[in-house]
């Protein structure tokens, strides 16, 4: 039985990843891919089903990854939900800013969700355990909007847009800015 050859298979996520940013889910073949990995088309077919399938499994993967930590991180930040929610815009940040492309690849898959099988849809809402409870304890508390939680969530993700779609680089400074607006915005 042939084994899994770690070192194409990060080729091929870091392919997957690179051409989704640069072309689009909807131009992304397993040739090209295949191609910019360095491998042959077999060697795609051999660790993944079809292109839903090699999706589907990258974004798991690449998600999990960009949580690591996320429940220790809102944990460390005491009972105050808002510091709670404080702790988590910055982690995520910090994490897109250090994996920007991989973000990237989960946020559009994450609103592109048609292009991933049930097993990955499913594993977006369980992988987001630590936010699950936060946004919880938003909705648990008086202080703050009784919402539902795609509505929170939504609220949420806009330090990761501000950081996204920004042609030049955000400073600390908007950053801030940004994370007092979503606080405010989660009051009641």
């Amino acid at each position: 039985m042939r084994t899994k050859d770690e070192n194409k298979v990060k080729a091929i996520k870091e392919a997957v990843i690179a051409l989704c940013q640069k072309d689009g889910f909807t131009n992304l073949t397993t040739a090209k891919v295949a191609k910019r990995a360095g491998v042959s088309p077999a060697t795609i077919y051999l660790n993944y089903e079809d292109k839903t399938d090699m999706l589907s499994r990258l974004y798991e993967e690449v998600k999990a990854d960009l949580h690591k930590g996320l429940a220790g991180v809102i944990a460390a930040a005491g009972d105050s939900v808002e510091a709670q929610i404080r702790a988590m815009l910055h982690y995520s940040i910090e994490q897109v800013q250090a994996h920007p492309q991989e973000s990237h690849f989960v946020s559009a898959l994450w609103t592109n969700q048609e292009l991933l099988d049930d097993a990955a849809r499913a594993y977006g809402q369980t992988a987001a355990g630590p936010l699950v409870k936060l946004y919880q304890r938003i909705e648990d508390s008086p202080e703050f909007i009784d919402a539902p939680e795609v509505i929170v969530a939504s609220i949420a993700t806009l330090p990761t847009l501000v950081l996204q779609t920004a042609t030049t680089s955000v400073d600390d400074a908007t950053i801030a800015q940004t994370i007092d607006l979503v606080v405010k915005a989660l009051k009641r």
